[in-house]
């Protein structure tokens, strides 16, 4: 059994937003603690304290994740697994893996129309389906192999252009917050792939 109610969404998230596009309100999608807590970063070299989401990024994940129909994990019951992967020049999608009392997996995985990296555009095509046993034991496996939901909340990572990797859960352990910009390797990117491997969808830019 999967530990958490997984819910994976994969969105790429950029610096351009179209005249007249308003953001959702970030705080309908992430929980306060979020903005309150603070860590330290060498941008350049030089140290600064940054808070771990700006409203600024919430916005954005916010307004993605609302084009997609995603309702917010931090206050939700259950367990839920959330992976977003916003690519700045192409388009979002995400992932959502919930995991019933009996042990069951359902996948929900969202492709939409527009850019990661400005206005979301509109559902394109979605997938609902139960996972296979085999499929539920390969991803234990690799959530246990990576402990991608234990990393540090950030990799204090500053581009203006790539791709962000967010995961999200909620369960007995509380809700966990995991972000990576355009990650070459490591848990963030191994979990991922995996997600996108579950929707049978190919992408030829994975960045």
């Amino acid at each position: 059994m999967i530990p958490g109610v997984l819910s994976l969404s994969i969105a790429l998230i950029g610096l351009a937003q179209p005249a007249g596009e308003a953001f959702q309100e970030p705080a309908d999608y992430f929980p306060r603690s979020l903005y309150e807590t603070t860590v330290t970063c060498r941008p350049f070299g030089v140290e600064t304290r940054w808070a771990l989401l700006s409203e600024f990024k919430a916005g954005r994940y916010a307004d993605q994740l609302d084009a997609a129909g995603e309702a917010p994990l931090f206050d939700r019951e259950g367990q839920v697994l959330r992976f977003t992967w916003l690519r700045s020049r192409h388009a979002p999608v995400i992932v959502r893996l919930e995991t019933a009392a009996d042990g069951r997996v359902t996948m929900t995985a969202t492709e939409l129309t527009g850019r990661g990296g400005g206005y979301p555009g509109e559902i394109a095509r979605r997938i609902e389906r139960g996972l296979s046993a085999a499929e539920v034991a390969g991803l234990a496996r690799v959530l246990e192999r990576t402990r991608a939901l234990e990393q540090p909340p950030t990799g204090c990572d500053f581009e203006l252009q790539g791709a962000q990797w967010l995961l999200e859960s909620t369960g007995p352990e509380g809700y966990r917050f995991v972000e990576r910009l355009s990650p070459r390797d490591g848990p963030v990117r191994e979990l991922g792939l995996y997600l996108i491997r579950l929707t049978g969808w190919r992408y030829g830019a994975v960045y």
